[in-house]
């Protein structure tokens, strides 16, 4: 038996236990209060998700009236009666697969005629005219992930999911799904980021179908890694490296949604998680994606052409090989006073732009020789022995030059009036023959030769003579080649008269004209 002292003294010590037990129990409620706190999954931030490819995929089907043959097609425009009953969502360019059951041949749009009608190449073959037959194309791009992570998660993985057609065949077939992302018939790549401090990964994986949340499917991608991971590290393409999905096979766009509206995004729910080892989420972010159709611009541009001539001054250095010794403008050429020692020179420029996709060319045609007050010089050249009132086309060093052959002509013995050219910044202008030699020369097409100049300078042809039936000659264009942004020739002239020239003023009349082909 205790006495009084005793049993007193312990029930103080029983109560001073209870107090230490409710104590303790609540530094470890609040410890485990605290735990559950930092495992607690949190959201990724800085998250996106871009396609490289926001179009549609399409998926229809023909309509009646289809022939074998034809080079346009029909397609059903029933509402609702499949994914896609709208032309609006094809372009030019775009890839068709045409046909029934196991036999599905390939077409391309030339043209969208109307909602209904798609205009294609080759023409329809026998066995892909069927009411009913599909009319597929598939529409893919590049998907880029982006994110920061929320917590350190140690030996963890990124995944990201995309909305599947719950249906493991149909999901991965290659053939657009309505309203869901087609895995594609083979397996998408997937591009994890490179290595950092902390996360050290192996290549990524990718599986059709292989998650369900809450009753809906999802392809997934996964990069999982080796590492203690960080909080906040940003994986975003710039500070380090993004996750990349389907830059090889890629994912099938959907076909458009059911009741979808054309001009108005299709959304999806992108999920991308952040995994620990044992595959539990840590961290997730939802995101949403549009997919839409594409906006067709259509702009008229006219057959256009400018033709421009322009003077150079005297005493400019370097042109056609010479120093000009007189100015000349955009509508005259005024020799002055003809020396008989030494050739008067001077220079036009002729400029041409075209959007012309065939090329141009520009032809030029004298109304006759030079005629002492414009008076006809019957014949070319004229012979001045028979008449000294007109100034001869030049017929160069060896006797040789014509309209459509150059020769040398750098003695002042040899007296009359020719020109010569000079392609400028060396353009696309492909001049008939240049001053300085013949090997550029490009006028064979249309009867030239070039064979006279012996390439020291100073080559020259005469101008084709309208007074003697002589055609109009090219003198430069593109051939045929493509458009023309500015391209500029310089044609040099240069005459000299004999001692017994007729005192007066001489003249004839220069015609240029440029044509495109359209």
């Amino acid at each position: 038996m205790l006495d009084k002292h005793s049993q007193k003294l312990q029930t103080e010590c029983m109560q001073i236990w209870r107090r230490l037990l409710v104590v303790a129990v609540l530094v470890i409620g609040f410890s485990t209060v605290s735990l559950v706190n930092r495992i607690r999954s949190a959201s990724l931030t800085s998250v996106s998700v871009t396609l490289s490819n926001s179009r549609h995929s399409f998926n229809g089907r023909l309509a009646a009236g289809n022939t074998v043959g034809a080079s346009s097609i029909i397609i059903n425009t029933t509402a609702g009666a499949y994914a896609s009953t709208d032309s609006a969502q094809l372009v030019q360019g775009d890839s068709l697969g045409i046909g029934g059951t196991g036999n599905i041949n390939t077409y391309t749009v030339t043209d969208v005629v109307s909602t209904g009608v798609i205009n294609i190449t080759p023409v329809l073959a026998s066995g892909d005219t069927e009411s009913g037959d599909v009319v597929i194309s598939t529409q893919s791009g590049t998907l880029t992930a982006r994110l920061t992570t929320a917590n350190a998660v140690a030996n963890g993985r990124f995944r990201v999911l995309i909305p599947a057609l719950p249906s493991n065949t149909n999901a991965s077939d290659g053939i657009p799904d309505q309203g869901f992302f087609d895995f594609s018939a083979s397996t998408p790549s997937v591009v994890c980021p490179s290595d950092i401090s902390g996360y050290d990964f192996v290549a990524g994986t990718a599986t059709a179908s292989a998650v369900t949340l809450a009753t809906l499917e999802y392809h997934s991608f996964e990069c999982a890694y080796s590492g203690a991971g960080a909080i906040g590290s940003p994986f975003d393409g710039t500070t380090n490296g993004s996750i990349g999905i389907g830059a090889t096979n890629p994912l099938i766009n959907p076909a458009p949604k059911s009741g979808h509206l054309s001009g108005t995004a299709d959304t999806y729910k992108v999920i991308i998680q952040h995994l620990d080892s044992a595959f539990a989420v840590k961290d997730t972010t939802s995101i949403s994606i549009g997919v839409i159709e594409a906006v067709k611009v259509t702009a008229a541009v006219e057959p256009q052409i400018s033709f421009k001539i322009t003077g150079v001054n005297a005493s400019v250095n370097n042109r056609c090989g010479t120093t000009t010794t007189f100015a000349t403008t955009a509508t005259t050429v005024p020799f002055g006073s003809l020396s008989i020692s030494g050739f008067a020179n001077g220079t036009q420029n002729l400029a041409v732009s075209t959007n012309a996709v065939h090329g141009y060319v520009v032809t030029a045609i004298e109304n006759d020789q030079l005629g002492l007050n414009g008076a006809t010089c019957t014949g070319d050249p004229w012979n001045p022995t028979a008449n000294y009132s007109c100034i001869r086309d030049s017929v160069g060093d060896a006797s040789a030059m014509t309209h459509t052959v150059s020769d040398e002509w750098s003695a002042t013995t040899v007296k009359g009036f020719a020109y010569s050219m000079e392609d400028v910044n060396a353009t696309n202008a492909e001049p008939a023959f240049e001053y300085t030699n013949n090997s550029t020369c490009t006028d064979t097409a249309d009867g030239g030769t070039c064979t006279a100049c012996d390439g020291t300078g100073d080559c020259f042809r005469q101008f084709a003579d309208a007074e003697n039936s002589q055609a109009v000659v090219r003198i430069f264009g593109s051939d045929g080649d493509t458009v023309a942004d500015n391209d500029n020739v310089f044609v040099c002239y240069r005459g000299i008269i004999s001692a017994t020239q007729a005192a007066g003023n001489y003249e004839n009349y220069l015609t240029y004209t440029a044509t495109a082909t359209f």
